[in-house]
């Protein structure tokens, strides 16, 4: 019995929509998982290990997210025991990406353990897309920074966009899960015109403030007319912890991807965390624990070792 293979991967955690950019604005954060897969030269059955968030519910077993993902790259090719070791910081079901870290994690690792390694970047992306459903958190996850996804028919074309040197992400963490399907059933297959239009010119203005640290612009342009105003009856609070925001320092706030999380866009320095605190203030008098956290942008996407 010996250890044939060993891999590494770490994955950034991701905000998306960033308030107007509905389903194709992500951003990639500070705040990361790490898998860590082993083929043993034995067959034998496949073993799990979770530590962190999700230790005590996700499965350990052929219906995890991380294996079923890898097992689209693997397809049967090793009839060894594969062991898969995890570690999460990123919390379930609140609008930071860990869906998508996992699904990346696992096709990631399977990638590395294949020699040479079969799939690009760009084709990996591809497989993620199929298995997440939509591109914004998946981009980020992979090729870290800010990302721009659009669909060209089938299609998908991911641009980076270059955040400024002092922006950074305020998070505020409820206690309570949001599932995206359930943040999803409640928006209406039709929007009107002018709340279209009013997205769009948002999330031209908030591409321009990120890039050029335009820090007074931020609260308007991190607006939304398409998916927060069906959403905000999921989140206790919501509105009164964006006023919370606001008020404690000059910056823009969104649902992270479809909640409950509440982000904020700012400039780095003593604010940030006073902005945190506020929104865990706001949180609480809707008698809801929430935490918040500071997180850099992630610029390396995800990242992979072998030995």
């Amino acid at each position: 019995m010996s250890l044939l293979a060993k891999v590494r991967v770490r994955v950034p955690a991701s905000t998306s929509n960033i308030g107007p950019g509905f389903d194709c604005l992500g951003m990639a954060l500070g705040l990361y998982n790490e898998l860590v897969v082993e083929m043993h030269s034995e067959k034998g059955p496949l073993s799990f290990e979770i530590e962190g968030e999700g230790a005590e519910t996700l499965p350990r077993d052929r219906g995890n997210v991380m294996f079923r993902a890898a097992n689209t790259v693997l397809a049967g090719r090793f009839p060894n025991r594969l062991v898969f070791k995890a570690v999460n910081r990123i919390p379930l079901a609140r609008g930071l990406g860990s869906s998508a870290a996992a699904i990346v994690a696992g096709l990631f690792a399977a990638n590395r353990l294949i020699k040479p390694s079969p799939l690009t970047q760009e084709q990996l992306f591809e497989y993620a897309l199929v298995l997440e459903g939509h591109p914004d958190n998946i981009a980020a996850a992979i090729f870290g920074g800010v990302t721009l996804s659009i669909k060209d028919r089938r299609d998908v074309r991911n641009h980076a966009l270059k955040p400024h040197k002092d922006l950074v992400a305020v998070v505020c963490i409820p206690e309570f899960q949001l599932e995206t399907a359930k943040a999803r059933a409640v928006l209406p297959d039709i929007v009107p015109r002018e709340a279209a239009v009013e997205n769009v010119s948002r999330a031209m203005l908030l591409a321009s403030a990120m890039e050029r640290g335009r820090w007074k612009d931020l609260a308007a342009a991190m607006g939304d007319r398409l998916h927060q105003p069906y959403r905000a009856c999921l989140v206790p609070g919501f509105k009164d912890v964006l006023k919370a925001a606001h008020d404690a320092g000059i910056c823009g706030a969104a649902l992270s991807g479809s909640g409950p999380t509440v982000l904020a866009l700012c400039r780095k320095g003593p604010q940030a965390q006073a902005i945190g605190e506020a929104m865990v203030r706001a949180f609480a008098q809707n008698r809801i624990k929430s935490r918040a956290l500071v997180l850099p942008i992630d610029h390396q996407g995800v990242k992979v070792w072998a030995s």
